[in-house]
């Protein structure tokens, strides 16, 4: 069975597109972007600027990996056409957006995935691996910060981003999505999604604080944003995120289990150590090793993801996040950033299966 892909977003979207044709039995025929620039390097495939004219294609899946804001927006779009969805992260940006997102699916049966690729990283790998062997036992505390200095993506003008100590200099210069539309613990994910998978677990209520705009606040109202999520099995996760402050790129975790502990951290590479105790003659910490960061197969966690997904399109299979692994990864992020808007509140995280 061939499947008809397209593409909407050619920013980190052109990755999909490289990726996707590289399968076999996948035919990468058409891509989307409201810029016509982007879709220059595309003269091969029917190239669009209007979505709903790049669904007239007829496609079998579609691979959203446009600005978040319209993600909700195009997955339902992409269903109601009768087509399987991968959707980049965040997948949704309210309850109500993710209420609609999942009876779709359910209507449809069509698969719908969240493109969390962190899950296939080597540095997961490894940590499930430990995780299925006993290593940790049962994981009942985690942390996950994602620190990103987005300051120069947060402004655009005609032509491109806008450096943000350059804005004096482009007083045309407009505010990007990331800017006016992304409070930073909604982008919980790459940090919650492999902590989920460890834990074997969802969130089911939340408590959250925000820190006023201070590196920039001329751009956003929230430069970080932290939460303490509270899961079903009794555990307890701690998320941090930020992307106007002054902190490079950087991922950090730290898992504590009955048995076993692992801390990781990744500025230019990831690095981390390890110990448990159901292994004998261990004294302290362990190193991972510098391969870390390297899946044990040589493939690309972008590769791997999207191999899974096909194959769950093929053979009528389960994805590996379906649509409502997908909520538990997003949803919590939401409730969160409303728990701060009143001031660190408890609310319950809703439990998308629940919706049927």
């Amino acid at each position: 069975m061939i499947l008809r892909c397209g593409v909407v977003g050619l920013g980190r979207g052109r990755l999909f597109v490289e990726t996707l044709e590289a399968i076999e039995g996948c035919e990468v025929v058409a891509v989307c972007d409201p810029n016509p620039a982007a879709l220059s390097d595309f003269s091969g495939l029917k190239a669009h600027t209007d979505y709903e004219q790049f669904l007239d294609e007829q496609l079998d899946l579609v691979a959203i990996i446009s600005p978040g804001p319209v993600h909700a927006e195009q997955t339902l779009g992409a269903l109601e056409r009768g087509m399987h969805v991968l959707c980049e992260t965040p997948c949704v940006y309210s309850i109500e957006e993710a209420q609609a997102v999942v009876k779709a699916v359910e209507k449809t049966g069509l698969k719908y995935m969240l493109a969390e690729n962190y899950i296939w990283y080597g540095w997961c790998e490894s940590l499930l691996t430990m995780a299925e062997a006993g290593d940790f036992g049962d994981v009942v505390y985690a942390e996950g910060d994602y620190t990103h200095d987005c300051r120069d993506l947060m402004l655009y003008d005609e032509n491109g981003f806008v450096p943000y100590a350059q804005r004096d200099q482009h007083p045309n210069a407009q505010k990007t999505w990331r800017a006016t539309h992304l409070p930073p613990i909604q982008y919980c994910s790459h940090t919650l999604g492999p902590l989920l998978k460890l834990m074997n677990d969802r969130v089911v209520s939340a408590f959250g604080l925000s820190i006023a705009g201070r590196a920039a606040p001329d751009l956003v109202p929230t430069d970080l944003e932290s939460a303490l999520l509270a899961t079903e099995k009794g555990g307890i996760i701690r998320l941090t995120n930020g992307f106007s402050v002054a902190h490079p790129m950087a991922l950090y975790y730290n898992i504590v289990g009955t048995r076993g502990s692992a801390k990781l951290l990744s500025t230019a590479a990831m690095t981390g150590q390890w110990w448990t105790e159901t292994r004998e003659g261990l004294q302290g910490w362990q190193d991972f090793g510098d391969d870390l960061g390297q899946r044990r197969d040589g493939r690309t966690d972008l590769e791997v993801m999207l191999r899974e997904f096909v194959d769950s399109i093929r053979r009528d299979t389960k994805p590996p996040i379906d649509v409502h692994e997908s909520m538990d990864m997003t949803l919590p992020g939401i409730v969160a950033h409303q728990s701060g808007m009143q001031g660190g509140v408890r609310l319950d995280v809703p439990d998308s299966r629940q919706w049927s």
